[in-house]
């Protein structure tokens, strides 16, 4: 009797033959599952990505005339299930390294910690800075003392430069973000911003340096790059001086109710399975939010113009609060407002909004605007909305509007059907929930207001 068989007693003999392929289908199942919850894998995991992160470290040349900058790296070691150490030590450090430049690194753990970092190097508040220990799902801390940085490099998904963003524009001259004091919106970004991909959602990364780019790509790129202006999104709340500032996307309806199950229901799943079941779930909810949204226009460059991807805003009615405005009641279930192309994961719901154009484009799918022969819109149809979102082509169908605004008014309503948050939904910036407000919020564009460093 073979070993196997002693080993295995209850594996059928038949399947023998196939047992080192079912033991690594084990092991990467229990890494798709598990790892997010800071589970240890097996170290032969750990060891193969690292050598192949090192391959393509190695293969690095830099640009033979390079400016010398000093970075300040973030890293969250829980970003891309736990990946977050492993792309510092594996592909930050040594390329930064080999380019001749310095840098310094914090470790983030937990929400708002990277906004903690940034408003002090905004403000110069270099000594007692708090910094992680790097281990996934430790909170421990000590503090670091910063170099006067010529970048700001973070190293996860979209949340976290969210967070560096409002830090970076809430120092103690006076502005604040929504979590602190009363904030006063005009004064530039004082530090460029990039973001090495390590998150579950990439989409700014993908804006910056391309659809699916990597961390080497897209560190070698902010390394040869330059800083340039990038218009931000401030969002404020009635009743509320505070404001939180956004590159990247505010979403509400069927986006921020995918993200919330990724991130919160769902998030124990893993990565990749939990990418594959929200969307169903969402798809077969279809939850429409009733809202009064009002928004201001804002040209539509001519090459865009006879395209069919923009709306005519002239179809909606002039609003009686503010004549500059136009107003729309209904119920949506689709509403973002997208500064830059991709989402992440593939998407991009508004392909031809532009960086720094001083506006933003409105993503809506509302019911009145279905197919009245449906009744509402239906699983399939939402499906394949979503798949033409791979490539722009949902732009030019009937259900779809787009439009270019300046700034916006969301009063959310009651949903009549079953909704999250009591039937108002989720508010949600680069997939990081936002409190609900009391009667409505308000979005502008303020050109320019950031920097973010891409290719030259």
């Amino acid at each position: 009797m073979s070993l196997a068989t002693h080993v295995y007693p209850l594996l059928p003999p038949p399947l023998l033959p196939y047992l080192p392929f079912l033991t690594a289908l084990f092991f990467l199942l229990l890494g798709l599952f598990l790892n997010p919850l800071g589970i240890p894998l097996p170290a032969f995991f750990d060891v193969h990505q690292r050598k192949g992160l090192r391959k393509a470290t190695r293969a690095y040349a830099p640009p033979e005339s390079l400016p010398t900058r000093h970075y300040v790296v973030l890293v969250n070691p829980n970003a891309g299930a736990g990946q977050g150490r492993i792309i510092y030590e594996e592909v930050i450090l040594p390329m930064l390294e080999k380019a001749g430049q310095t840098h310094d690194v914090v470790w983030t753990v937990g929400p708002g910690h990277a906004t903690e970092v940034c408003a002090a190097v905004a403000a110069g508040r270099l000594r007692g800075v708090r910094s992680g220990t790097g281990k996934i799902r430790s909170t421990a801390t000590t503090t670091v003392t910063l170099a006067p940085p010529d970048c700001v490099i973070s190293a996860s998904g979209d949340g976290m430069l969210h967070e560096c963003l409002n830090g970076l524009l809430a120092p103690a001259a006076g502005r604040a973000t929504r979590a602190s004091s009363p904030a006063r919106s005009g004064a530039g970004c004082p530090v460029p911003l990039a973001v090495v991909p390590v998150g579950s959602g990439n989409g700014v990364s993908d804006s910056l340096y391309g659809r699916g780019c990597g961390p080497h790509a897209a560190l070698a790129k902010i390394i040869a790059g330059k800083p340039k202006p990038a218009d931000v999104m401030a969002v404020r709340y009635d009743g509320e001086e505070a404001v939180t500032y956004d590159l990247h996307y505010f979403s509400w309806a069927v986006f921020a109710d995918h993200d919330f199950l990724t991130e919160n229901t769902l998030r124990f799943l893993g990565p990749m399975v939990k990418m594959i079941v929200a969307p169903i779930i969402v798809l077969c909810r279809r939850t429409f939010y009733s809202a009064v949204v009002e928004f201001e226009p804002a040209p539509v460059p001519k090459d865009l113009l006879l395209t069919g991807a923009y709306a005519d805003p002239k179809v909606f009615a002039k609003s009686e609060r503010d004549p500059s405005m136009r107003r729309i009641e209904d119920s949506f279930w689709c509403f973002a407002v997208g500064n830059l192309r991709e989402a992440g994961g593939g998407l991009m719901p508004v392909p031809n909004v532009r960086m720094c154009e001083g506006a933003a484009d409105i993503l809506m799918v509302r019911r009145s605007k279905t197919n009245s022969w449906l009744g509402r819109l239906i699983m399939w149809r939402s499906a394949m909305m979503f798949l033409s979102m791979d490539d722009g082509s949902h732009t030019t169908a009937d259900d779809v509007e787009i439009v270019k605004c300046s700034r916006l008014r969301l009063e959310p309503g009651v949903s009549s059907e079953w909704g999250w948050k009591g039937g108002r939904g989720i508010f949600q910036c680069s997939g990081q929930e936002m409190g609900m407000p009391k009667l409505s919020m308000e979005l502008s564009v303020e050109k320019g207001r950031a920097r973010v460093m891409v290719a030259d």
